[in-house]
């Protein structure tokens, strides 16, 4: 019982967060939207802050766990070597397109409208507790592309990686929208993962861009 109310706090604060902002919904309107009396939020959860990163949790802990375990699979078969470029990004892109169809079509619009809801809201706060989730898979990535990528310098792997999340971000949040394709136009949901890889694969590979600073690694020779 205390698991289901739990789990119908929840689906409530994703639909509400999602459709109000996070910032003009308070913890009564959730417990409004699920029945319940606002003791079982503090019960469960403690706060608003906490509520909202246990919403967070649901939905990404299972993603970032599928990330490193095909991260640390791509690690084992390379060996000794560097993983593939193509191994690293398709460990990174595949999990959130493959775990979002088991949320159905109604929690999957709730959940991605609140994702949208935290990155335009200005309150630095919820921000925080959005990317605080990628914390682990954003260091374990950055360390897989350093050594997949040998001839790009940090600066140049930050940048990658950033516009790889970025790439993904506005494909799951958007889709065709903005260029008035409709969603069964032309690729279904795994083609349209296999051209995302392709692109992020493709960019990743392009040499530093001209001007890009030269550094030195410790065998002496020039790394761009």
């Amino acid at each position: 019982m205390a698991a289901d109310t739990r789990e119908r706090i929840l689906d409530a604060a994703e639909r509400l967060l999602g459709d109000r902002g996070v910032v003009a919904t308070s913890l009564r309107d959730i417990t409004a939207e699920a029945g319940v009396n606002v003791a079982s939020v503090n019960y469960h959860f403690g706060s608003k802050e906490a509520l909202l990163v246990n919403v967070l949790e649901r939905r990404f802990r299972p993603i970032n766990q599928q990330r490193l375990a095909l991260l640390d699979a791509a690690e084992a078969e390379a060996g000794n070597g560097p993983p593939s470029v193509e191994a690293v990004v398709r460990a990174f892109l595949r999990p959130p397109f493959e775990r979002q169809r088991d949320w159905g079509a109604v929690a999957q619009a709730s959940f991605l409208r609140l994702v949208g809801r935290i990155h335009s809201e200005t309150d630095e706060t919820y921000r925080a507790l959005f990317i605080r989730q990628f914390d682990e898979v954003i260091g374990r990535f950055r360390i897989a592309l350093a050594r997949a990528l040998p001839h790009h310098n940090e600066a140049d792997i930050n940048s990658r990686l950033l516009f790889m999340i970025g790439s993904m971000a506005f494909t799951m949040l958007w889709g065709r929208a903005p260029l008035h394709v409709e969603a069964d136009a032309g690729h279904d949901p795994d083609q349209l993962l296999e051209s995302l890889i392709l692109y992020t694969v493709t960019g990743m590979a392009a040499p530093p861009a001209a001007g890009a600073p030269v550094t030195v690694a410790a065998s002496g020779r020039r790394r761009s």
